[in-house]
C-alpha cells in the first residue's frame, strides 16, 4: 500500500512538472507565433485585431499543450522516472521548437507553411542564390536545433528543481483558464466571421502553421445554426463582387532587372479564325498553336483591356475613370525597355487610358516589347511578325474574340476559346485553362523579376514557371464565370447560378461552387479593390 502510494505521489510530481515545463514552453511559443503576425499584413479592422489577438494567444497554447498530452503525459505514466522523463521532454520540446523556428521562418519568406513540396522549393531557391546554400540552411538548422536542445535541457532541470516553489503559486491555473477562453473565443468568432464572409478574420486562416478553426459549414452541418444569414451573406457577396473601389497597384512593385531581356511582339487579332491560323502557320512555320485551352472575350475592347492590363474586365471602367496606365510601364522605361503599341485596327480597340499611347522614345533601348492591334491578319501585321521573325523575337499571336459559332452554353470553355500561337523560344507550359490576363505576367517575366512575381499589378500567372490551380474565376461583364475541372457555374449580378458540366453542356440543377471557392474566387477577383464593408 506504501509503495502504490509512493507510486501515485511521484506520477502526481512528475505530472505537475509536465504542466509547469508546458507552460513555460508556450510563452515560447507565443514569442515564435509573433514572427507570422509581423510577417502578415493587418488585419484591416478592430474586430480583426481582436480575433487575431485571441487566436494567438489560443492557438499556441493549444500546440505545447496537446504535445504534452500525446507525447509527454503517457511517459509520466508508464516510465515515472525524472531524469528520463526530463530527457524525453526535452527532445520532444526541440523538435517541436525547431519545427516550428523553420516554419517561421520559412513562412516570412514565402508566404506559406511548410511541406514536402516547399521543402523542396526551398532547396531549389537556395542552390540558385549561390551552390551550397542548401548545406548552410541545413547546417544553421541543426544549430539552432543544438541550442534549443540545450535551453530546452536547462529549461527542464530548473523547473524540476524549483517544482516545490512553482506549486505554490496561484497564478497557473489564472494562465490556464486564459489559454482556454482564448481558444474558445476565437474558434467562436471564427463560425461567425465564416458565415459572414468577414474578410478582416477569414483571411487569416492560413497564418498560423496547424490551424483549423471552426466553420460555420462545420457548425451548420451538425446542428442547423446560421443557415439563413449565412444564405444571405452569400447573395450579398454575390451581388458586390462586381463593385469595385480601385487601388491599383496594390503596392510600389518590387522588382529586379533581368539580364539579356529578349525583344517580344504580342499581336492581338481580334479574329483569328480557322482560315488566318492556316495562313499565319502557312507563312510562318515558327510559329507553334498553344494546346492548352485560352479563353477569349466576347467584347475585344474588354479583351484588349484583360491583354494589356492582366486585369479583368471588371476593372476597365474603374481603370478609365481613374485614367491609370499599366503600372508597369514606368518599371519598363527604368529598364530601358522600349514599348511600342500600334492599334492597325480600323476601330479603337484600345483601353482609353493608352488610347494616345506613344513609345517611350528611349534614346538607346536595351530591348522592346512590341504590341501589335488588329481586326484581322493584314499586311502590316505580316509585315511586322515577319521582321521580328527575321531578328529571332519571341513572337506571340492571339485571338481576342472567339469564333461567333452557335454553341448551346455562350460561357463554356469551347465556345470561348481562342488560338494562340508562339515561337520556339517562349517555352510555355501546358495549364488546365489560360485567360488572357495571363500573357501580359508571361512577357513581362522576361524583363523584370518581381518579389512576389505579378500579383503587386495583375491576377494573372506567368505560363512559363506557374501552374494554374483550378477552380478559376473571372468576369465577363457583370457576370461572374467560375471553371472547374468538371463544371462551369455563371453567377448573375442578381445572386442566381446556374451551372452545367462541361462535357455535355447538361445543366446541373441546385449545383453550385463550394463557398470557399466563391469567397476565394471573388477574393482574388477584387484583389485590387478596397472592401469597404469590411474596413
Amino acid at each position: 500500500m506504501k509503495q502504490r502510494k509512493q507510486r501515485r505521489d511521484k506520477i502526481a510530481r512528475l505530472i505537475s512538472w509536465g504542466h509547469w515545463f508546458t507552460f513555460f514552453n508556450i510563452l515560447l511559443v507565443l514569442a515564435i507565433g509573433t514572427l507570422y503576425i509581423e510577417a502578415t499584413e493587418a488585419p484591416g479592422s478592430a474586430l480583426g485585431v481582436i480575433y487575431l489577438i485571441l487566436n494567438w494567444i489560443g492557438h499556441f497554447a493549444f500546440l505545447p499543450f496537446i504535445v504534452f498530452i500525446i507525447l509527454i503525459f503517457p511517459f509520466c505514466l508508464m516510465v515515472p522516472f525524472s531524469r528520463i522523463l526530463r530527457g524525453i521532454a526535452t527532445l520532444v520540446a526541440s523538435f517541436g521548437l525547431i519545427a516550428l523556428v523553420a516554419d517561421a521562418l520559412f513562412y516570412r519568406q514565402y508566404g506559406y507553411h511548410l511541406n514536402t513540396y516547399s521543402l523542396s522549393q526551398l532547396a531549389t531557391d537556395a542552390e540558385t542564390a549561390f551552390a551550397g546554400a542548401s548545406f548552410l540552411i541545413l547546417i544553421g538548422m541543426l544549430l539552432i536545433f543544438v541550442v534549443l536542445l540545450i535551453f530546452e535541457l536547462g529549461l527542464a532541470n530548473i523547473a524540476w528543481k524549483r517544482l516545490d516553489r512553482l506549486q505554490e503559486k496561484h497564478w497557473g491555473n489564472a494562465f490556464s483558464a486564459v489559454f482556454v477562453l482564448c481558444f474558445l473565443a476565437s474558434h467562436s468568432i471564427h463560425v461567425w466571421a465564416d458565415a459572414v464572409f468577414y474578410t478582416p478574420i477569414t483571411k487569416q486562416d492560413d497564418m498560423f502553421p496547424l490551424s483549423y478553426p471552426t466553420t460555420a459549414k462545420t457548425l451548420m452541418s451538425k446542428h442547423g445554426l446560421l443557415v439563413e444569414q449565412r444564405l444571405e451573406a452569400t447573395e450579398s457577396l454575390i451581388r458586390t463582387g462586381t463593385s469595385i473601389d480601385l487601388m491599383y497597384p496594390t503596392r510600389a512593385l518590387q522588382c529586379a532587372r533581368v539580364s539579356e531581356a529578349p525583344n517580344t511582339l504580342l499581336v492581338a487579332l481580334n479574329k483569328l479564325d480557322t482560315d488566318t491560323l492556316r495562313a499565319l502557320q502557312a507563312e510562318f512555320p515558327a510559329l507553334r498553336e498553344y494546346t492548352s485551352t485560352v479563353i477569349g472575350h466576347p467584347n475585344s475592347q474588354s479583351a484588349l483591356f484583360e491583354l494589356i492590363y492582366a486585369l479583368p474586365d471588371l476593372y476597365q471602367q474603374p481603370i478609365h475613370e481613374a485614367n491609370k496606365q499599366p503600372v508597369y510601364f514606368s518599371t519598363l522605361r527604368d529598364y530601358r525597355v522600349e514599348f511600342t503599341l500600334q492599334n492597325y485596327s480600323e476601330t479603337q480597340l484600345l483601353p482609353a487610358p493608352i488610347a494616345e499611347f506613344n513609345a517611350f522614345n528611349l534614346p538607346e533601348p536595351a530591348a522592346f516589347i512590341g504590341l501589335a492591334v488588329d481586326d484581322t491578319l493584314s499586311e502590316d501585321v505580316t509585315r511586322v511578325i515577319r521582321r521580328q521573325l527575321q531578328q529571332n523575337s519571341q513572337v506571340i499571336v492571339v485571338g481576342l474574340q472567339p469564333d461567333a459559332t452557335a454553341q448551346k452554353e455562350s460561357f463554356a470553355t469551347d465556345a470561348m476559346k481562342v488560338t494562340l500561337l508562339h515561337t520556339d523560344n517562349l517555352a510555355l507550359h501546358a495549364q488546365p485553362l489560360v485567360l488572357l490576363t495571363d500573357l501580359m505576367p508571361t512577357v513581362l517575366s522576361g524583363y523584370m523579376n518581381c518579389v512576389d512575381n505579378a500579383d503587386a499589378y495583375s491576377i494573372g500567372i506567368n505560363l512559363t514557371d506557374e501552374q494554374r490551380r483550378m477552380p478559376v474565376m473571372t468576369s465577363f461583364g457583370h457576370d461572374l464565370v467560375v471553371y472547374d475541372e468538371q463544371m462551369t457555374s455563371i453567377i448573375k449580378a442578381d445572386a442566381s447560378i446556374r451551372t452545367f458540366d462541361n462535357v455535355e453542356l447538361k445543366l446541373l440543377p441546385g449545383v453550385s461552387p463550394a463557398t470557399p471557392v466563391l469567397v476565394d474566387g471573388i477574393r482574388k477577383l477584387k484583389r485590387f479593390s478596397r472592401d469597404k464593408d469590411n474596413e
